[in-house]
């Protein structure tokens, strides 16, 4: 058995249809957030939702039970979007993550995927949204890395404690160069696992200048979402 995490639905909705015999359950009682079963080519997979941050993943995976059974899972796919830190990582560009996958799996991996807008390189996992271009350049500067996200150490400190080998991988959302256009706080309420959709209308209300910045952000989300799905869809039977 595979798993194959994703922080949100947003990630996930393009593969979760490719599964035959899906079935659903809730651990946590989160509807939004199910724990999805099925077999994607044959291969039986467990898709988690983690919510989005550290403690959210953690919390989400460890409820989930993929590493409570008598059977581990052979591997772990940590795909998802994140925020490039570099210049040559460019929109739908796609990451595949140094410093937290198993070196062996890795290396398959970049042999299955090689072609166009593909990059190896190291990922940080912060507590916080990075909003804005300046930021992004500095967090760059201090930890040597190329792409920022906030789940992927917690899952991959879950998969050393389990000894279960892990792929992570990434397609960029939003560029080093990009700014968010809005606070990443009234994207993503990290305590509600939701937008919260009352503050950000208040904002957009009050600031009409970033109303067509955030639809052309969310806008580009499909052509990230393929590219994500397209490399599942390319890994999962192969590895």
């Amino acid at each position: 058995m595979i798993v194959v995490t994703f922080a949100m639905g947003e990630e996930s909705k393009d593969f979760l249809p490719l599964l035959e015999h899906r079935r659903e359950r809730t651990p946590d009682g989160r509807h939004d957030l199910p724990v999805v079963e099925g077999t994607f080519g044959g291969v039986p997979l467990t898709v988690v939702h983690l919510g989005v941050g550290a403690a959210s993943a953690e919390q989400r995976l460890k409820a989930s039970g993929v590493f409570d059974g008598p059977t581990k899972p052979r591997l772990l796919l940590c795909p998802g979007y994140g925020g490039g830190l570099a210049p040559q990582l460019a929109h739908a560009d796609l990451l595949l993550v140094e410093n937290f996958s198993d070196p062996a799996l890795l290396e398959r991996a970049a042999a299955l995927v090689a072609g166009p807008g593909v990059h190896r390189g190291r990922l940080t996992s912060e507590m916080v949204i990075i909003e804005s271009a300046a930021d992004k350049a500095a967090l760059a500067a201090k930890t040597g890395t190329v792409c920022v996200d906030m789940e992927t150490a917690a899952v991959a400190g879950l998969c050393a404690e389990a000894g279960v080998p892990m792929l992570a991988f990434r397609v960029i959302s939003d560029d080093a160069q990009t700014t968010l256009p809005v606070p990443g706080y009234l994207l993503w309420d990290l305590e509600t696992q939701k937008p919260p959709l009352g503050k950000l209308l208040w904002h957009l209300a009050t600031h009409p200048s970033a109303i067509g910045g955030l639809l052309r952000m969310l806008e580009s989300l499909p052509e990230v979402r393929q590219r994500l799905t397209k490399t599942i869809q390319t890994l999962v039977p192969a590895l």
